[in-house]
């Protein structure tokens, strides 16, 4: 099952803000713990599974000897609004 388009919006900010906050790599549980701050909780097999599709798309970088992601330099940021 994969996630809704709200949450995965959601998890691209999230992601774009732990980038802007100095988080240079990530790992899914890094995302899981602040979207349950928010009360967002989501699943990890759902989180890793967002994160195989954001890697497919090239928002995000895996480094499989780290075995972490980080964010691309060709993720465009949302226009503002």
């Amino acid at each position: 099952m994969s996630l809704d388009r709200h949450t995965s919006d959601e998890i691209r900010h999230i992601i774009r803000e732990l980038a802007d906050e100095g988080v240079s790599s990530l790992r899914p549980g890094v995302v899981l713990d602040r979207l349950r701050e928010l009360g967002r909780p989501v699943g990890a097999w759902d989180m890793r599974s967002e994160f195989t599709r954001l890697t497919e798309e090239g928002f995000l970088k895996f480094d499989p000897e780290l075995a972490n992601w980080t964010l691309t330099h060709a993720s465009p940021k949302p226009p503002a609004k």
